[in-house]
């Protein structure tokens, strides 16, 4: 799934960007990949690697329905931690367009 650049943070937040997808049979395959691209590339604080264990466990260990739920209610129900972000703050109006190329260009601008 990933080939290790010791010199750029692209494995950590590829890594990041799996974990927050919804967990459905194939993120869970790939969790002991996941976890150890998150290791071997050391971007993170033993800490914060401590805290992506514990949730990889979690992810892991529950029933899927049990998984799957718990991302729905957490990021398709609140405004707060959705991940469609543009949807939530703009809904269909004409500000969404322009939001969500402002946000393209802001990370193009950080090399991401």
């Amino acid at each position: 799934m990933f080939k290790k650049n010791p010199t750029s943070l692209r494995l950590t937040l590829r890594a990041l960007g799996y974990l927050l997808s919804y967990p459905d049979a194939e993120l869970r395959a790939h969790l002991p990949e996941l976890q150890a691209a998150l290791h071997e590339e050391g971007a993170l604080s033993p800490a914060r690697l401590a805290e992506l264990d514990a949730l990889i466990t979690r992810l892991s260990r529950r029933s899927p329905l049990e998984v799957e739920a718990d991302h729905v209610e957490l990021f398709d129900r609140g405004r707060g931690t959705a991940l469609h972000l543009f949807e939530h703050v703009h809904g269909d109006s004409r500000d969404r367009g322009p939001a969500m190329v402002d946000l393209c260009q802001t990370y193009e601008a950080a090399g991401l």
